[in-house]
């Protein structure tokens, strides 16, 4: 798929919760403000519960994620580059397949680094088994990952140890198989 596709699939996703999370409770989405990192991604100050409203926000100026893939050792997936270089988002519960998973995201400046060590520390594992390079872009309640291949870009589901099934083409593919879930 095209970078046209995955950028096209990304901002209907986005549409589609937001608008999904307003219908259920009449404001955006809200989450735990944490005082230490602030995600670029929220809007205004805390209430007195100590959360916040947030969006996704379009990443300016957009970034290539040369850091990312240097400190991973990958060539990451353009669809990647479309979807983490050119955002920050909150990660977003949703259904799979009829079952529970969180798409990640990087939420501001600070959790980029902690993404690199993250997939730094996944592509490790799955060399020392032998494995082919993936990223996590998702995780299911049970421990299974969804992951994306580098720099290839099919989506997989695996567990920590291994590989499990095929479950996209493409980055566009499966935010088009989403389901979004609502408080």
């Amino acid at each position: 798929m095209s970078t046209t596709d995955t950028s096209r699939a990304l901002r209907q996703l986005f549409e589609r919760y937001l608008t999904a999370i307003q219908e259920v409770s009449g404001s955006l989405p809200i989450t735990e403000h944490d005082p230490v990192v602030r995600s670029p991604c929220e809007l205004g100050a805390p209430d007195a519960d100590g959360t916040v409203t947030w969006r996704p926000v379009q990443r300016r100026p957009r970034s290539d994620l040369a850091t990312v893939q240097r400190e991973v050792g990958v060539t990451l997936p353009d669809s990647l580059r479309d979807w983490f270089g050119a955002w920050w988002c909150l990660p977003i519960e949703a259904t799979l397949f009829g079952e529970p998973m969180v798409l990640l995201g990087i939420t501001g400046p600070e959790d980029e680094v902690a993404v690199a060590k993250r997939w730094a520390g996944h592509v490790a594992a799955r060399r020392a088994r032998g494995a082919d390079d993936t990223v996590p872009v998702g995780a299911f309640l049970d421990g299974r990952i969804l992951t994306v291949s580098c720099p290839g870009g099919e989506v997989r589901l695996e567990s920590p140890t291994r590989s499990l099934s095929f479950a996209a083409a493409s980055v566009s593919d499966l935010l088009g198989m989403l389901v979004l879930q609502t408080p």
